[in-house]
């Protein structure tokens, strides 16, 4: 027996947003697969006659903060990100829709300082170089500056439209948009 239910909540982004997400979540599982595949040849490393390569543990650490950065705009797009449901619960619509203007205001603020301060060490040329690698300082904060970048864009974009983004929906869901309890 099937129901009329309301929509789910959410909304579908522009087609620019969608390929901003699609871009993201690439970013995101390349870094993630990195990630694994490095701690993979660490671990295989260890079994080895000669010694290991330092490089793999670096590059880790790098991708696993590359991470953090590149995912934080995803995750802020779809209500992801660290929040207290307390205020969700307890507050009315209107006081709910001042709470996400004041975080998103405060998130764009905060994040277009820290933008400031990546694209300051991006800029500056120290001569610094990571141990292992030996890449420049410089070039490991792209990640983070494109990453705080892409989360002030999302953050304003969300001060103007509150509903958090939703995965395009698959054949099936659309066909079937609530799920339906069988009775027997």
């Amino acid at each position: 027996m099937t129901s009329a239910a309301a929509a789910p909540p959410g909304r579908r982004p522009g087609r620019l947003l969608r390929a901003l997400s699609t871009a993201e979540a690439v970013t995101g599982s390349v870094l993630l697969a990195v990630i694994g595949l490095l701690t993979l040849l660490q671990a295989v490393q260890r079994y080895l006659p000669s010694g290991g390569w330092v490089w793999t543990g670096e590059l880790a650490r790098f991708a696993f903060v590359w991470l953090t950065f590149a995912m934080s705009g995803y995750l802020a797009a779809r209500d992801g990100h660290i929040a207290l449901k307390l205020v969700d619960i307890v507050a009315g619509p209107r006081l709910l829709r001042l709470v996400g203007i004041v975080a998103n205001v405060t998130v764009a603020i905060v994040c277009l300082n820290l933008l400031y301060e990546a694209w300051v060490l991006v800029m500056e040329d120290d001569g610094q170089t990571s141990p292992a690698l030996g890449m420049p300082m410089r070039f490991f904060y792209l990640i983070p500056l494109a990453g705080l970048l892409l989360t002030i864009v999302r953050s304003v974009v969300a001060i103007f439209r509150p509903e958090p983004e939703m995965d395009e929906p698959g054949p099936a869901d659309e066909t079937h948009p609530t799920h339906e309890a069988d009775e027997t």
